[in-house]
Protein backbone atom coordinates (compact mmCIF):
# COMPACT_ATOMS: atom_id res chain seq x y z
CA UNK A 1 0.00 0.00 0.00
CA UNK A 2 1.51 3.15 -1.41
CA UNK A 3 1.68 5.94 1.63
CA UNK A 4 -1.11 8.23 -0.97
CA UNK A 5 -3.50 5.06 -0.48
CA UNK A 6 -2.54 4.52 3.26
CA UNK A 7 -3.49 8.34 3.69
CA UNK A 8 -6.95 7.87 1.92
CA UNK A 9 -8.24 4.97 3.56
CA UNK A 10 -7.22 6.42 7.68
CA UNK A 11 -9.24 10.15 5.93
CA UNK A 12 -12.32 7.36 5.20
CA UNK A 13 -12.74 5.73 8.19
CA UNK A 14 -12.22 8.83 10.15
CA UNK A 15 -14.70 10.01 8.22
CA UNK A 16 -16.84 6.99 8.53
CA UNK A 17 -16.69 7.08 12.30
CA UNK A 18 -17.46 10.68 12.45
CA UNK A 19 -20.72 9.89 10.79
CA UNK A 20 -21.27 7.27 12.66
CA UNK A 21 -20.69 9.26 16.00
CA UNK A 22 -23.33 11.69 14.62
CA UNK A 23 -25.80 9.57 13.76
CA UNK A 24 -25.48 7.57 17.21
CA UNK A 25 -25.68 11.07 18.99
CA UNK A 26 -28.50 12.22 16.92
CA UNK A 27 -30.83 8.56 17.70
CA UNK A 28 -30.02 9.33 20.97
CA UNK A 29 -31.41 12.68 21.13
CA UNK A 30 -34.59 11.37 19.39
CA UNK A 31 -35.18 8.50 21.63
CA UNK A 32 -35.08 10.64 24.65
CA UNK A 33 -38.29 11.97 22.97
CA UNK A 34 -36.80 15.89 22.81
CA UNK A 35 -37.82 17.42 19.69
CA UNK A 36 -36.26 20.76 18.13
CA UNK A 37 -39.71 21.72 16.53
CA UNK A 38 -42.47 20.29 18.37
CA UNK A 39 -46.32 20.59 17.06
CA UNK A 40 -48.33 23.46 18.73
CA UNK A 41 -50.88 20.64 18.81
CA UNK A 42 -49.78 17.80 20.53
CA UNK A 43 -53.17 16.70 22.03
CA UNK A 44 -55.34 16.99 19.30
CA UNK A 45 -52.75 14.83 16.86
CA UNK A 46 -52.88 12.17 19.80
CA UNK A 47 -56.98 12.06 19.55
CA UNK A 48 -57.21 12.34 16.08
CA UNK A 49 -54.39 9.46 16.00
CA UNK A 50 -56.01 7.49 18.34
CA UNK A 51 -59.53 8.15 16.70
CA UNK A 52 -58.33 6.00 13.57
CA UNK A 53 -56.72 3.08 15.49
CA UNK A 54 -60.23 2.88 17.53
CA UNK A 55 -61.92 3.75 13.89
CA UNK A 56 -60.29 0.60 12.46
CA UNK A 57 -60.85 -1.65 15.28
CA UNK A 58 -64.63 -0.87 15.26
CA UNK A 59 -64.57 -1.17 11.49
CA UNK A 60 -63.73 -4.78 11.36
CA UNK A 61 -66.36 -5.54 14.40
CA UNK A 62 -69.18 -3.73 12.40
CA UNK A 63 -67.84 -5.54 9.22
CA UNK A 64 -67.86 -8.84 11.51
CA UNK A 65 -71.33 -8.32 12.44
CA UNK A 66 -72.35 -7.86 8.49
CA UNK A 67 -70.91 -10.67 7.54
CA UNK A 68 -72.97 -12.76 10.21
CA UNK A 69 -76.41 -10.99 8.92
CA UNK A 70 -76.76 -8.28 11.63
CA UNK A 71 -77.01 -4.74 9.84
CA UNK A 72 -78.50 -2.64 12.38
CA UNK A 73 -74.85 -0.84 12.31
CA UNK A 74 -74.92 0.26 8.87
CA UNK A 75 -75.05 3.71 9.80
CA UNK A 76 -71.72 3.26 12.21
CA UNK A 77 -70.36 1.73 9.21
CA UNK A 78 -70.76 5.13 7.64
CA UNK A 79 -69.81 7.19 10.45
CA UNK A 80 -66.86 5.29 11.52
CA UNK A 81 -65.55 5.59 7.63
CA UNK A 82 -65.86 9.25 8.41
CA UNK A 83 -64.43 9.78 11.26
CA UNK A 84 -61.12 7.17 10.21
CA UNK A 85 -60.46 9.76 6.71
CA UNK A 86 -61.38 13.28 8.63
CA UNK A 87 -59.12 12.34 11.93
CA UNK A 88 -56.10 11.25 9.41
CA UNK A 89 -56.17 14.24 8.20
CA UNK A 90 -56.86 16.47 10.98
CA UNK A 91 -54.04 14.51 12.83
CA UNK A 92 -51.53 15.00 9.49
CA UNK A 93 -52.53 18.70 9.38
CA UNK A 94 -51.91 19.13 13.61
CA UNK A 95 -48.94 17.45 12.85
CA UNK A 96 -47.53 19.36 10.88
CA UNK A 97 -49.07 23.02 12.07
CA UNK A 98 -50.68 23.26 8.91
CA UNK A 99 -52.67 26.54 8.68
CA UNK A 100 -55.89 24.44 7.94
CA UNK A 101 -55.77 22.73 11.50
CA UNK A 102 -58.13 24.65 13.39
CA UNK A 103 -60.61 24.62 10.19
CA UNK A 104 -60.47 20.87 9.60
CA UNK A 105 -61.00 20.55 13.44
CA UNK A 106 -64.49 22.52 13.41
CA UNK A 107 -65.69 19.16 10.76
CA UNK A 108 -63.96 16.76 12.50
CA UNK A 109 -65.52 18.03 15.82
CA UNK A 110 -68.84 17.48 14.06
CA UNK A 111 -68.27 14.25 12.65
CA UNK A 112 -67.07 12.79 15.75
CA UNK A 113 -70.00 13.93 17.90
CA UNK A 114 -72.25 12.36 14.85
CA UNK A 115 -70.11 9.38 15.71
CA UNK A 116 -70.20 9.36 19.24
CA UNK A 117 -74.20 9.39 19.28
CA UNK A 118 -73.94 6.55 16.83
CA UNK A 119 -71.92 4.40 18.90
CA UNK A 120 -73.57 5.26 22.26
CA UNK A 121 -76.38 2.74 20.87
CA UNK A 122 -74.17 -0.46 20.85
CA UNK A 123 -72.26 -0.25 24.10
CA UNK A 124 -72.50 -3.64 24.73
CA UNK A 125 -69.50 -4.00 22.51
CA UNK A 126 -66.01 -3.15 23.43
CA UNK A 127 -65.30 -1.63 20.33
CA UNK A 128 -68.05 0.56 20.19
CA UNK A 129 -67.39 1.69 23.37
CA UNK A 130 -63.74 2.39 22.76
CA UNK A 131 -65.04 4.53 19.66
CA UNK A 132 -67.64 6.81 21.56
CA UNK A 133 -64.92 7.50 24.15
CA UNK A 134 -62.39 8.49 21.26
CA UNK A 135 -64.97 10.48 19.52
CA UNK A 136 -65.68 12.34 22.65
CA UNK A 137 -61.86 12.49 23.17
CA UNK A 138 -60.89 14.13 20.01
CA UNK A 139 -64.13 16.25 19.78
CA UNK A 140 -63.04 17.99 22.90
CA UNK A 141 -59.66 18.53 21.46
CA UNK A 142 -61.15 20.24 18.51
CA UNK A 143 -63.29 22.27 20.86
CA UNK A 144 -60.32 23.62 22.51
CA UNK A 145 -59.00 25.34 19.22
CA UNK A 146 -62.06 27.68 19.37
CA UNK A 147 -61.41 29.34 22.27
Amino acid sequence: MERREFISAVGAAAVAMSATQALANEHEHHASGEHHHPTKFPALAKAANKCVLDGENNLRHCFGMVAMGDTTMAECIKLTYDVISACRSLAALAATDSRFTKSMAVVVETICAECKKECDKFLQYTECKEMAESCAACADECKKLKA
